[in-house]
């Protein structure tokens, strides 16, 4: 070889180190060869010192921030790199604290509600979904009609369901609910209205032309019976007619220019109205008249020479006689005078002469009559109807006598109105004075005037009989007959009043009212609870019962899981194997359990046996027949628990 190839050799500074245990680099700093000298180098998380030799650690605390110390989490250096320590709601993911999805791993942890969850760094947060109100923890429907979150049409009905709601158009409208338009109802067959219709906003109404009116269907129209409503409009008569009405008048009358009133027509006017002589016309009419001693014949028109009573009476208005002669002759009733023309009456006023007719005060004439009456206070005798008698109101009773309008000549000791009794003082309770100061007093009442009363039982303790069988009694005293003391104020607590403000108290209590409850607990409270009166405990927080002895519990929200078990204030307690607020974590393998276990069951088989037979029974034969048999069929119970691995003592 070369000398001066083996002069130039490169020497492995890193191999010879080694080989003599001299370090080319220290501490654990590596060492990698070049062409003629050696580098120094660092592993991951180191970095090299001043001196191109040793390594460093690295504090990756002071640089990174993965390990996201906003939130709690601490960084500890090791030498080569760091750890992350992580705060419940993260997990350690090298080289950082990863974000635990809650929502993700456990979905029940906001309960079986319609409560969402949505995963938080560092944890979680329970949220109502749309529709629904609340604090994430209880969420309830919201009520979008009652509350005006909705978007329904004015014209439309807002209807609540759980979690939403829905829209639907009023009746004459028509849409999606959220946008309602009028629906034109006289557009299609005019609505089945029978005259006119109007379309209105949701809807539509008929009309009737003048004359007529709206049925109660609301569509057909009947007549307007203008005769019945509208009463004096015509003067005489009235006549319906389809829509309107006409007027007429009375025979003599014609109807005027205003279609309403009417008028007088002058028959006279025209024809002298018929009559033979003269004519006189009359409202609605006419009369024909004749001169003496000539009648108006049957047909009121004509006049005839009278000498027969069988015409028209002779001309007679009361009574008609024929004389010797063959001459009417008229004659008037009693009460009547023949008139000038001797065939008319004309009444005779009984009354006008000095006698009055013979009545003692008035006398009323009527025609063919008179009448006696009496001046107010008298009325006319019954058995001599023109003298007076005085009317006494009230009448005189006792065997008095009305001798003047309301006066009576009264018997001794009847001096009262009308001849009655009367008593000093009167007699009170409804009592009834039967003669001078002599009351006969109703049941329960007796004395003078019937002002004292009967109590049948004597009302004690200085109680008074003040009504029939009622005693006023003393303040001390109450009861029928005041016999029940009164202790005011009254025992309290079931005490008994046994005399006037003395109590008798039941039950432990104590004091002048029974008010004292004695704090004695025969049975002493338990969990904490302190004896607070007769028998009654106060309990402790989170316990109720006679004697605390039981806990209250509420429900979690969100409900414990893994079977864990509700605590006050709503904090879960966990059994092994799980953590967390709700114990939804796993901190121990969830293994399957199977239990062997054979049920024992009847199973129906057929089985062969050897009998008798054929026409004489002297044969052998295999015959067949069903039973049932035990049969054991296996089967397994598979459940699963947690199971956390067994602690060894050190």
């Amino acid at each position: 070889m070369d000398p001066l190839y083996l002069f130039n050799a490169d020497v492995d500074e890193c191999s010879l180190a080694a080989v003599t245990g001299l370090q080319a680099c220290q501490d654990d700093a590596l060492c990698g060869n070049t062409p003629g000298s050696f580098t120094c180098s660092c592993p991951t998380g180191y970095t090299m010192a001043q001196n191109g030799q040793s390594c460093v650690d690295i504090d990756e605390c002071s640089l990174e921030q993965r390990c996201r110390p906003e939130f709690g989490n601490v960084c500890v250096n090791t030498p080569g790199s760091f750890v992350c320590q992580c705060q419940p709601g993260f997990r350690a993911q090298a080289p950082a604290c990863g974000d635990v999805d809650e929502c993700l791993e456990s979905p029940a942890v906001c309960g079986d509600g319609p409560a969402l969850c949505e995963n938080t760094l560092g944890s979680y947060k329970c949220v109502c979904p749309a529709g629904y109100q609340g604090n994430g923890t209880h969420c309830e429907d919201e009520n979008e009609c009652a509350s005006g979150a909705h978007g329904c049409d004015p014209n439309a009905r807002c209807g609540n369901i759980i979690g939403s709601y829905f829209c639907q158009c009023h009746q004459g409208f028509s849409g999606d609910g959220r946008s309602c338009y009028d629906i034109d109802e006289c557009a299609m067959n005019n609505a089945r209205c029978e005259h006119n219709c109007s379309n209105e906003s949701g809807g539509y109404s008929c009309q009737c032309a003048a004359g007529f009116r709206l049925d109660q269907d609301g569509h057909n129209c009947t007549d307007v019976d203008e005769c019945l409503a509208l009463s004096g409009t015509c003067e005489h008569l009235c006549i319906n007619t389809q829509g309107s009405f006409q007027c007429s008048c009375r025979a003599g009358y014609q109807l005027h220019i205003d279609a309403h009133t009417c008028v007088d027509i002058d028959e006279c006017k025209l024809h002298n109205g018929g009559c033979s002589h003269s004519c006189s016309n009359t409202v609605g009419g006419h009369v024909c008249h004749c001169p003496p001693p000539l009648l108006l014949a049957i047909d009121n028109l004509t006049c005839s020479d009278v000498r027969s009573c069988k015409l028209r009476n002779g001309g007679c208005e009361h009574t008609c006689a024929l004389t010797a002669e063959g001459r009417v002759r008229c004659s008037c009733r009693s009460g009547w005078k023949l008139d000038v023309d001797l065939r008319s009456c004309v009444d005779v006023n009984e009354c006008g002469d000095f006698t009055n007719g013979g009545c003692e005060q008035l006398c009323a004439n009527h025609p063919g009559g008179f009448n006696c009456t009496c001046r107010e206070g008298y009325s006319v005798r019954t058995d001599q109807l023109s003298r007076c008698q005085p009317v006494c109101d009230p009448p005189c009773n006792n065997y008095g006598v009305c001798i003047a309008p309301n006066s009576c000549d009264c018997p001794p000791g009847y001096p009262g109105p009308g001849c009655s009794a009367m008593c000093s003082p009167p007699c009170a309770h409804g009592g009834t004075c039967m003669r001078w100061n002599k009351c006969l007093c109703p049941l329960g009442w007796t004395g003078a005037g019937c002002h004292t009363a009967v109590c049948d039982l004597p009302c004690a303790n200085g109680g008074r009989c003040v009504g029939p069988n009622i005693c006023q009694c003393p303040s001390d005293y109450s009861g029928p007959q005041c016999l029940l003391p009164l202790c005011t104020p009254a025992c309290q607590n079931g005490g008994r009043c046994v005399d006037v403000n003395k109590c008798t108290c039941a039950g432990g209590w104590q004091g002048a009212r029974c008010q004292i409850e004695l704090v004695q607990c025969q049975r002493p409270c338990r969990n904490g609870g302190v004896c607070a009166g007769f028998n009654r405990c106060r309990c402790a927080r989170g316990f109720v019962g006679e004697l605390c002895e039981t806990a209250v519990t509420t429900p979690c929200v969100p409900p414990c899981q893994h079977g864990a078990t509700c605590s006050p204030h709503n904090t879960c307690t966990c059994p092994e194997g799980t953590a967390g607020l709700r114990c939804q974590k796993l901190t121990c393998p969830v293994v399957t359990t199977v239990v062997s276990m054979a049920r024992a069951v009847r199973r129906a088989v057929r089985e062969s046996y050897v009998d008798r037979c054929g026409p004489l029974g002297v044969q052998l034969c295999t015959k067949y027949r069903i039973n049932q048999a035990r049969v054991y069929l296996q089967a397994y119970r598979v459940g699963y628990k947690i199971q956390c691995p067994e602690r060894r003592g050190r």
